[in-house]
């Protein structure tokens, strides 16, 4: 299994914005939830296109919960030794300098509140829903999910996915 590909020198994690950028012309924000960040490091089917689109963006907005859960990830790799301590210790490294460059989103009270008018209107769990919130109060143009169920529920929140 590839768990860590040299992607770090070739690919920015996201552009910054550029502070000369004229008020008017768009800014590109795209949301990643974790299952999205996670093909960022570990190389799987939907890899690609998740640096493709990245590269693309002026933002990427990240949930809180994002840095926990793509270690939780990291960490069972490593349980089912599919990963070593070695590339375990890499990917936090690279994961902590990229979450530097994104735009991460605290839980906050209008974030938690959001996120249960998600939960009513749509069959998603608690962190689906936190992410999902996050994605809508920061006005995301792209939502990215490697999760069927999300996706669903976040178009029909009316955020534009892409299926990774």
């Amino acid at each position: 299994m590839e768990n860590r590909e040299s992607h770090k020198d070739s690919r920015s994690f996201g552009q910054q914005s550029d502070y000369r950028r004229k008020k008017t012309e768009p800014v590109l924000r795209i949301y990643l939830d974790s299952s999205a960040l996670i093909k960022r490091y570990i190389h799987e089917s939907g890899s690609e296109k998740v640096f493709n689109l990245c590269a693309k963006a002026d933002q990427l907005v990240l949930s809180a919960l994002c840095m926990p859960e793509t270690i939780s990830a990291f960490r069972r790799l490593w349980r089912e030794k599919k990963m070593s301590e070695d590339i375990y210790r890499l990917l936090k490294n690279d994961l902590k300098e990229d979450i530097q460059e994104a735009v991460v989103v605290d839980l906050h009270p209008e974030i938690i509140m959001a996120s249960v008018e998600c939960v009513e209107k749509q069959p998603v769990g608690t962190l689906d829903a936190i992410h999902l919130a996050t994605a809508l109060s920061h006005e995301c143009d792209l939502f990215l999910s490697a999760d069927i169920q999300q996706r669903r529920a976040a178009q029909a929140l009316g955020l534009k996915i892409e299926v990774i």
